[in-house]
């Protein structure tokens, strides 16, 4: 019985060492960050059926200043991605448990084919929340942000018929990462 479980903790313990030299951290910088917002209208009756689009373009793309600001050069900065993200109502009053999933995408406004979701999140949690996180998307953005213009697709699905007119924020942060 003893060698049993000295054999299973021996196991158990290599487990644990395989899993924690495997763990390796992001050891890229982060070289500054960009954050912006974009707002828009959600109107009342939409159905569940349907995928909705809300679409916020052109906007203008702070990459240049940002990087004249941290007196970085292009060269320096090998990709742009996501970081971080929310999705709000602009007066904090909404019960946001009427969307199901969500999916922003970045695009190039004059060939809006050219585009690559950035943030997600599917299912949202059905909880009363008037905030929702949003999952980074792993692509390389800087393609786009990189632009002068760029534009915000924002894809909702809903649980519930909406409510209201509710005036939504995304509120999201990209970060410029060096080697």
């Amino acid at each position: 019985m003893k060698k049993e479980i000295s054999g299973l903790s021996k196991w158990i313990y290599l487990i644990g060492i395989f899993i924690v030299m495997s763990c390796n951290k992001d050891k890229r910088p982060e070289l500054f960050e960009l954050n912006q917002f974009v707002d828009f209208d959600i109107q009342p009756g939409l159905n569940t059926f349907d995928t909705h689009f809300f679409v916020i373009t052109p906007l203008h793309s702070s990459f240049d200043e940002k990087l004249a600001a941290s007196g970085r050069s292009r060269s320096e900065v090998k990709s742009i991605e996501s970081k971080d993200a929310y999705l709000s109502g602009i007066f904090n009053d909404v019960n946001l448990k009427f969307i199901r999933t969500i999916s922003v995408y970045i695009f190039d406004p004059f060939n809006p084919l050219d585009k690559i979701e950035f943030f997600y999140l599917d299912p949202v949690p059905y909880k009363n929340t008037t905030s929702i996180r949003l999952f980074p998307g792993i692509a390389d953005i800087s393609h786009w942000v990189d632009q002068d213009f760029f534009g915000i697709e924002v894809r909702l699905n809903f649980r519930d018929v909406t409510p209201s007119l509710t005036q939504m924020r995304l509120e999201y942060d990209m970060r410029a990462i060096g080697e």
